[in-house]
């Protein structure tokens, strides 16, 4: 079957310009959208983590849950701090134990936040192959805004029962997954590829600003009612949503203030609506695609079991009280905001010295940095639930390193490798890689029963054995070089540009991996 995507016919030098033929970035439409892209990201990223925090809020206490049933005979006689093994939550006269309005079971109430994941899931893979069609403005508008309105009726879909807030929920997730291939997706127009690096680390860290924000945000507004947060959160959303109609645009030619010297700066760069066949064979043949892919499902269930956990592990395993879960829980994403600083200022750097090394360069950094990670995990697993602070700054360092490896090692590649396919293949990587968001809470529910440091543990021991098996995939079989599939290296061929792309592909018959 032929199918169609979008080209990127026409590319020049990968290199900076002459200082004349260089286009400033305050105040252009490159970062607009850049703004845009980061703002989006930081309503998406609310939305979907609110869930692991408000859920402690939603339920009431369940016979079957060990934890609050023992912390509840024990409100009024606890002088004691408890051991990690004790199964017991340590109580504070201010820390009263949290009870909702909706009957569900532990197992219920745990597997909860991941049900957003399987529309997640189901929307990548059509909406990566539509945006390399028809282009990612409307997508990306009406992602966001059909996701806040799922938000805004998912209080009344839960007082009417489990399974209306399931639907709703994933319904969310589809709405969600239609965004995120667009998001990635315009950069290839609205970026030069000298500044893609910085610019999709400064877009990115906006999913790290609303992990930080959302978690004492949504901790505030609950303590006015669990279905707070959820109203609004999810009608600033739609407003900025409907908002970014007259922002984003698919293309140069449709953009009505972009100025000649930005549009000459990024007209060879853009991506122009040209229909050809998606290389199928060749593509799914190809090892740096399959590193691509399967780097981003070992790597992102470290992130995914962080964000949809964090809160349950502090409350249950570390046992600090709620009042505290709203800021402490953000540690992971403080340190991964600290990496996407790093990489803002310096990816650009080093690309433009290094250029010719990127691939090795990305190799080695990924490497160091899921390495030091597995290191942190195992001293987290060590510790006890006494050393609070000690984990809490873990986490930290945990967050750091885990984004460094991501932002400035293994995400920006897929914009070297295959450029014209951004869509498509980042839509599939996002597909399988989150997958684990509602496969991960099935495994965290069968590890912990009652909450004690040990069975936490043994989710630790899962982020171990997921971030080795990406130090070997993405260490050994990925690549920046330009493959030889993509329409790109025809005119990345041409004599005029020859001497050029040879410093980025070799060998394009054989590219590097």
């Amino acid at each position: 079957m032929v199918q169609k995507s979008w080209n990127l016919p026409n590319v020049g030098s990968l290199e900076p310009g002459p200082a004349g033929a260089q286009c400033r970035l305050l105040g252009s439409v490159r970062l607009t959208y850049t703004l845009c892209a980061f703002l989006t990201n930081v309503l998406h990223m609310g939305m979907r983590n609110m869930l692991g925090l408000i859920i402690l809020r939603m339920v009431k206490a369940h016979p079957e849950d060990a934890l609050l049933q023992a912390a509840s005979h024990r409100l009024d006689n606890i002088t004691a701090t408890p051991s990690c093994g004790s199964g017991v939550l340590q109580q504070h006269s201010y820390d009263v134990v949290q009870s909702g309005d909706l009957p569900w079971s532990r197992s219920q109430a745990l597997t909860f936040p991941g049900v957003f994941y399987y529309g997640y899931v189901i929307a990548l893979p059509l909406a990566g192959h539509l945006t390399d069609r028809f282009g990612g403005k409307m997508l990306f508008i009406n992602s966001l805004t059909l996701q806040a309105l799922a938000y805004i009726v998912l209080p009344s879909m839960a007082h009417y029962s489990y399974a209306a807030a399931v639907t709703t929920l994933v319904l969310s997730g589809i709405f969600a997954g239609c965004g995120t291939p667009p998001l990635y997706q315009l950069f290839v127009t609205w970026a030069h590829p000298t500044e893609r690096t910085s610019m999709l680390s400064f877009a990115y860290s906006g999913l790290i600003v609303g992990s930080i924000g959302i978690y004492p945000l949504a901790s505030y507004l609950s303590d006015f009612g669990w279905t707070v947060p959820f109203y609004v959160l999810g009608s600033v959303s739609m407003l900025y949503g409907l908002s970014c109609n007259w922002l984003i645009y698919n293309s140069l030619e449709q953009h009505p203030r972009l100025t000649a010297k930005e549009r000459e700066y990024l007209q060879q760069f853009a991506q122009k609506p040209q229909h050809l066949c998606i290389p199928w064979r060749s593509m799914l043949t190809s090892l740096p695609v399959y590193a691509f892919v399967l780097t981003h499902v070992f790597h992102n269930y470290t992130f995914l079991v962080l964000s949809l956990v964090m809160p349950r592990f502090m409350r249950e395993a570390m046992q600090f009280n709620l009042k505290e879960i709203g800021l402490l829980s953000s540690a992971p994403f403080i340190g991964s905001l600290l990496s996407k600083v790093i990489c803002v200022f310096s990816c650009s750097y080093l690309e433009r010295r290094l250029f010719a090394n990127l691939s090795c360069l990305r190799r080695v950094l990924y490497t160091v940095c899921s390495s030091v990670t597995i290191i942190l995990i195992g001293i987290i697993i060590i510790a006890s639930c006494e050393q609070k602070t000690l984990v809490f700054l873990i986490f930290v360092l945990l967050g750091s390193t885990t984004d460094m490896g991501f932002s400035g090692g293994y995400w920006p590649t897929l914009l070297y490798f295959a450029p014209s396919f951004a869509g498509l293949i980042s839509g599939l990587a996002n597909c399988l890689g989150h997958m684990s968001g509602f496969l991960a809470p099935h495994v965290i529910a069968k590890f912990v029963h009652t909450g004690i440091k040990s069975e936490w543990n043994c989710v630790l021991l899962t982020l171990i054995l997921f971030n080795a098996l990406a130090i070997i995939v993405f260490g050994l079989c990925s690549s920046t070089a330009l493959q030889p599939w993509d329409p790109r290296s025809q005119t990345s061929t041409s004599p005029t540009n020859a001497n050029n792309s040879t410093r980025e592909t070799p060998n394009l018959e054989s590219p590097q991996t």
